[in-house]
């Protein structure tokens, strides 16, 4: 039986399906790790599930491979929560250079994993906590809202940090990207090998990858397309932020961190300026300058967008009326929260809720 870190390396260097030419010599390590000795490994699928595995690998269906081993076994940091393959965004991009696209949502541990492919990059997102990413030897510190996009050539190795949990969005592309729909931020990974950007409570980065995790995407009407649609507005969304000015590289004060954190956190209570001045012994006035200057936007506008961010995932993934759902995300009052959500998703919740469902 194979043991676990030898499938971590053996479907990792699969991903990609394999030439026709390697197939037997493939064939050949397949039956020799199959009946190899797993005395004191976990138990693993039999070697007819390793056998179909290996063809679908061979047969370029890589969806089907993939779902014969359980994720757990793909990486031993990672604890998956959703996963899929997207293979036809190139029919959108033909000459984009991308082919197969892979969509995850997971809990990274403490122990973490690495990735290392020499023809694909890696985007991650933070959803929720604190991480790293170990490139070269340099640590990138990752908290909510900040996205990385690199190598997996340069072998990264992600973490969450000591006693903290980190939720994150990971979309790992095959190919080297060339998209002239996208080019600076092609360009910008080729040249620097990783990008760094922050997208926050309800930009529209946000609200992609969250229609892109959602299993619910998948049961619409022609849900290839609606993917490949999506992940090309994530890409452009990704251009937007290069060429304007959130492409500047801010180092965030503690203090205005930790004010944001904390409003992540709490966003169910009710808060004020006020309060939030005595938790963090500030100023109003100093804490709502600094904050806009480097969030970009006021400590309550952020909140709002926080709140109804939630009341969205709410509105799509529970069916709780508008009502409790307002109670939920920290707006009470109906009318406010009706009022709130129009002004700025365009709909009403139910209107919204409709649309997704």
């Amino acid at each position: 039986m194979l043991k676990s870190r030898e499938v971590d390396a053996f479907i990792d260097r699969n991903y990609a399906p394999p030439g026709a030419a390697q197939e037997e010599e493939y064939l050949a390590e397949f039956m020799k790790r199959a009946g190899a000795d797993g005395a004191g490994s976990e138990k693993l699928p039999d070697e007819e599930e390793y056998l179909a595995l290996f063809m679908a690998h061979s047969l370029e269906e890589p969806r089907s491979g993939g779902e014969l081993v359980p994720d757990v076994y793909l990486h031993r940091g990672l604890d998956i929560k959703y996963s899929k393959f997207v293979s036809n965004y190139s029919r959108l991009d033909p000459g984009s250079g991308i082919g197969l696209i892979r969509l995850t949502s997971a809990s990274v541990t403490q122990e973490g994993f690495s990735v290392h492919s020499p023809d694909a990059t890696l985007m991650c997102y933070s959803l929720l906590g604190e991480g790293e990413v170990v490139v070269d030897g340099r640590g990138i510190k990752l908290r909510k809202y900040d996205f990385v996009w690199l190598y997996c050539s340069r072998r990264p190795h992600f973490r969450a940090l000591p006693g903290r949990s980190w939720d994150c969005a990971f979309v790992r592309v095959h190919g080297a990207p060339g998209s002239s729909l996208f080019a600076d931020a092609c360009r910008k990974l080729r040249e620097d090998g990783v990008m760094q950007l922050t997208f926050g409570a309800g930009t529209r980065f946000r609200s992609l990858i969250w229609q892109l995790l959602s299993a619910r995407t998948e049961t619409g009407p022609n849900p290839e397309s609606v993917y490949a649609h999506l992940l090309l507005s994530l890409f452009v969304e990704v251009d937007l932020a290069l060429v304007g000015s959130s492409v500047r590289q801010v180092i965030v004060p503690d203090i205005i961190a930790a004010i944001q954190s904390y409003l992540d956190r709490n966003y169910s209570r009710s808060l004020s300026l006020d309060s939030l001045s005595h938790t963090f012994n500030i100023s109003k006035d100093h804490m709502s300058r600094e904050f806009k200057r480097y969030v970009g936007k006021s400590p309550n506008e952020y909140l709002i967008d926080v709140r109804l961010d939630r009341a969205k995932e709410l509105l799509v993934d529970s069916k709780r009326t508008i009502a409790e759902i307002g109670q939920l995300v920290g707006i009470p009052n109906t009318n406010h929260f009706l009022y709130l959500f129009k002004s700025r998703e365009g709909v009403t919740p139910s209107a919204f809720r409709k649309q997704r469902i």
